[in-house]
């Protein structure tokens, strides 16, 4: 079975230094195609690994080995004050995110609860999370020395939330997770079609529906026309039938006419 990585293994890593800060950020990154980018960042205070005569590499090798395994892509990590290193990974699907991962099953479970959820409703998309990160077993005093964040980076602006803070045109989320509580994540976006779009459509909408009535219009006129042929043709047809008679009539009286003139001219 694939191990994973958890805020446990990191306070274990910590009672090892004695001294000195551990820094965790979990964020997750949602794409307007469902996908989704996670990235764990852990740090460790420069100051604290100068005094222990080590290094974050050597401290967090067995860490990057099980991030490994769960098919994180692993480099190393570094700012003014901490050094650690990034595990990260994409996924197609949102289901696929685990928080147990980063903050352990005996944390959080990965129930359809906890989620991201992503629904239309007509026009918009709706990104929401309802998660609970209970942290409620970890010893304070220990964990004092953890500083935690959850990061959500949305892919339109957040309308609702309990993000302890809000920034980059809110968009992005973040929670600084407290250890010996339960900490409640919530949020909802919702993102509909751009005017301009919305406007293309209608504009296509219109010269379809307008080519529809032309055609139809065609359509009937050329029907019409083509009925007008036949009925002339039929009008014509009888005309000649009638007239066929009458001229036989002609004809016949004609010839009575000439025989008589010649019976008068016998006599």
């Amino acid at each position: 079975m694939k191990k994973v990585l958890t805020l446990t293994a990191i306070i274990l890593l910590l009672l090892f230094a004695l001294t000195g800060c551990v820094n965790v950020n979990y964020e997750v990154t949602l794409n307007k195609d469902g996908s989704a980018d996670v990235a764990y960042i852990y740090g460790i205070e420069k100051s604290a690994l100068q005094q222990m005569g080590t290094t974050a590499e050597s401290m967090t090798e067995e860490m990057k080995k099980n991030a490994e395994e769960s098919e994180y892509t692993i480099e190393a990590y570094s700012d003014d004050t901490m050094e650690g290193f990034k595990a990260s990974k994409h996924v197609e699907n949102l289901s696929d995110i685990s928080l147990s991962e980063a903050f352990g099953k005996e944390n959080v479970t990965d129930s359809e609860e906890n989620q991201f959820k992503v629904e239309k409703k007509g026009l918009k998309t709706v990104y929401s999370q309802n998660a609970n990160i209970d942290l409620s077993s970890m010893d304070t005093s220990t964990a004092s020395m953890v500083t935690m964040k959850y990061t959500v980076n949305l892919p339109t602006a957040v309308d609702e939330n309990n993000a302890d803070e809000v920034s980059n045109d809110n968009k992005t989320l973040t929670w600084n997770l407290e250890a010996g509580a339960v900490n409640e994540i919530n949020f909802e976006a919702s993102s509909s079609i751009p005017v301009v779009t919305i406007i293309v459509i209608a504009i296509i909408a219109i010269v379809v529906i307008g080519a529809i009535v032309i055609l139809v219009k065609k359509l009937k006129k050329n029907k019409k026309e083509s009925t007008d042929t036949i009925v002339d043709v039929e009008d014509i047809k009888e005309n000649e039938t009638k007239e066929e008679p009458e001229i036989e009539e002609e004809k016949q009286e004609q010839t009575e006419l000439e025989d008589n003139d010649e019976k008068e001219d016998e006599e």
